[in-house]
């Protein structure tokens, strides 16, 4: 394993409708470049090269691309957790929960809430979806007892089919979602659980925090130009989290 952030450099960024090709410089001719956006791996260099164009798609204000060199057996391998891992990258809410043997059943569903930065709660519902995609191991301890210990009787894969792995199987399924790019701050976030007539269950409620880089001004235009004093007026749109600098 040899990777190294020194000699691979972003040269320029080339806009356009479908979002942005960075362009990279890449001093060695024994590594290929990696490109991540966020800590996603999202793209290397086929063979070595100085020069390397790479088509990242839209990027939104508090996106984070870094580049890694690395050696070209290992271009697909996602490095980011050694080699970046004091970077403030993390602009992502992430939560992350096990399908729980009960009380849900096939056809429930989970949701997530959250609320502004440094809101006081999660008033923002973002994401619904089932607690058992597509029916897998729906199943429920007491249902059926004695022949499954799941809802369809002795074909579910039920309480004994995953007992001693992870904690009772809770860490086998784990349920996820995870937010568009977002800017620093402090998020509530709440996760309910709903049954088939939509009723939510007692809430779990978090606080994540997100210490990722401030999200640059924008907007950058000439407001004016003074032939007097030859002075040059710009105007922009201040960053969302630097205010009044």
């Amino acid at each position: 394993m040899s990777y190294t952030e020194t000699g691979v450099t972003l040269s320029h960024l080339v806009p356009h409708d479908a979002g942005v090709v960075v362009v990279v410089g890449n001093a060695h001719p024994d590594k290929v470049a990696q490109c991540y956006v966020n800590g996603d791996l999202v793209a290397w260099q086929s063979s070595p090269a100085p020069t390397w164009s790479c088509d990242l798609g839209p990027l939104s204000a508090s996106d984070v691309v870094f580049l890694l060199a690395v050696d070209p057996a290992e271009g697909s391998t996602n490095f980011w957790a050694q080699a970046f891992a004091d970077s403030d990258a993390g602009n992502r809410l992430y939560v992350r929960i096990p399908q729980t043997i009960c009380p849900h059943r096939p056809g429930d569903r989970w949701r997530v809430y959250r609320g502004a930065a440094d809101a006081a709660e999660a008033t923002i519902e973002v994401f619904t979806g089932p607690i058992y995609p597509g029916g897998r191991h729906a199943c429920g301890f007491g249902s059926h007892l004695g022949s499954g210990f799941g809802y369809d009787a002795h074909e579910a894969a039920g309480f004994g089919a995953g007992f001693g792995v992870g904690e009772f199987a809770f860490d086998c399924e784990l349920l996820s979602w995870r937010s568009d790019a977002m800017g620093p701050g402090a998020y509530p976030v709440t996760v309910v659980g709903l049954d088939a007539a939509g009723n939510e269950s007692a809430a779990t409620t978090m606080s994540i925090t997100l210490t990722t880089y401030a999200r640059p001004a924008q907007n950058l235009t000439v407001a004016g130009y003074a032939p007097a004093t030859d002075t040059l007026v710009l105007s922009f749109t201040e960053s969302q989290d630097i205010q009044g600098g």
